[in-house]
C-alpha cells in the first residue's frame, strides 16, 4: 500500500523535471494545478429545416387548369361583348342603309310612272301612223297629216335617271353584309341588275330611232313655222281645229318621195321600235315598279320604318 501512494508522487518529479529541461530559464511552466480553462462558445448552434414551399415547389395541376379556366373565360366574355357591339353598330348602319335605299327606290318608281306615260303616247303615236298609212296610195298621203304623225315625239322617252347612290354606296363599301335578310340582298341585286339592263334596252330604242328618223327624212318635208311644232306638243287633240293648220293644209306641201315602198319601209320599221317599247311597257318597267315595290315594303316591315 505505501508503495501504491508514492506512485503519484514519483510521477509529479518525473513531469516537472521533464518540464524544466524542456523550458528554457525565464519561460512560464505550468504545473498541473494550473489548468487552461475551455472557452465554450455561447452562440446557439443554428438548426437548419427544410420550407414546405420552397422556390422550386411546383404547382398542382389543379390549379394550373382553374387559371386556365379564368383566363379562357375573361377572354370569352371580352370577345361576347365585342360581338354584341359590332352587331349593334351594323344593325344601325343597315337601318340608315334601308332608309336612303327606300328614299331611292320611290325615286325610281316616280320617275317609272313618268316613262311609262311617255311610252303609252309614242305606242299611240305609232299606231296612228300605222292607221293612216294602210291601204293608201302615194297621192292619198298628205305631207302634212304624215308630219305630224311621224315626226314629232314618235317612239321617244326620256332616259331613265335611277337613283343609284344608296346602292353603288352598299356594292363598293361591302356593307350588303349588313342586310341579315338574304331576301333583301337578293331583291337588292335583282333591282339593281334590272335597271341596268333597261339603260342597254333604251341604248337598243335610241340606235332604232335614228334608223327611223334617216328613213323619215328622206320622206317628209319637214318645212314647217315654229308654230305648228308648238301645236303638236301642247295641243294634239285641237290641233286640227286652228287657223294655222288650216293655212298650212292649203299650202299642200308635198312629199320628198314619189314610191310607196319608202313609206311602207318607215311604216315597217316603225312597227319595230313600237314592238320593242311595247316590252318596256307591258312588261319590264312595270315588273322593276313590282320589285322596287316590294323591296320598299320588305325594308320596312325588318327594320320597322313607317
Amino acid at each position: 500500500m505505501d508503495e501504491e501512494q508514492n506512485i503519484p508522487e514519483n510521477k509529479e518529479r518525473i513531469i516537472s523535471t521533464v518540464n524544466n529541461e524542456n523550458n528554457s530559464p525565464g519561460e512560464n511552466v505550468l504545473t498541473p494545478q494550473q489548468t487552461v480553462p475551455i472557452i465554450q462558445s455561447e452562440s446557439p448552434v443554428m438548426e437548419v429545416h427544410k420550407h414546405p414551399h420552397h422556390v422550386t415547389h411546383k404547382k398542382k395541376w389543379g390549379e394550373y387548369l382553374l387559371e386556365f379556366f379564368m383566363l379562357f373565360f375573361a377572354v370569352f366574355l371580352g370577345f361576347v361583348a365585342e360581338n354584341i357591339r359590332e352587331h349593334m353598330v351594323e344593325k344601325d348602319r343597315a337601318k340608315q342603309y334601308a332608309k336612303s335605299l327606300i328614299s331611292d327606290l320611290q325615286k325610281d318608281t316616280s320617275m317609272i310612272n313618268e316613262e311609262l306615260f311617255e311610252l303609252n303616247h309614242s305606242i299611240k303615236d305609232i299606231d296612228s301612223l300605222c292607221l293612216y298609212v294602210k291601204g293608201k296610195t302615194i297621192n292619198q298621203i298628205s305631207n302634212l297629216e304624215l308630219f305630224e304623225r311621224a315626226f314629232i315625239n314618235m317612239g321617244f322617252y326620256r332616259p331613265y335617271k335611277w337613283s343609284r347612290a344608296s346602292i353603288k354606296q352598299l356594292k363598293s363599301s361591302g356593307s350588303l353584309r349588313y342586310f341579315n335578310n338574304d331576301s333583301i340582298v337578293y331583291k337588292i341585286s335583282s333591282y339593281d341588275a334590272g335597271t341596268r339592263h333597261m339603260d342597254q334596252d333604251y341604248q337598243t330604242d335610241e340606235n332604232l330611232r335614228g334608223k327611223v328618223f334617216q328613213q323619215r327624212e328622206l320622206i317628209i318635208d319637214q318645212n314647217y313655222p315654229n308654230e305648228l311644232f308648238l301645236l303638236r306638243v301642247s295641243n294634239y287633240d285641237s290641233l286640227k281645229t286652228t287657223t294655222s293648220y288650216q293655212r298650212l293644209k292649203n299650202e299642200n306641201i308635198r312629199l320628198l318621195t314619189t314610191d310607196i315602198k319608202d313609206i311602207k319601209i318607215l311604216v315597217n320599221e316603225y312597227q319595230t321600235l313600237k314592238f320593242l317599247l311595247t316590252v318596256r311597257r307591258i312588261d319590264e318597267l312595270p315588273d322593276l315598279v313590282k320589285e322596287a315595290t316590294e323591296l320598299i315594303q320588305l325594308l320596312k316591315e325588318e327594320y320597322h320604318l313607317n
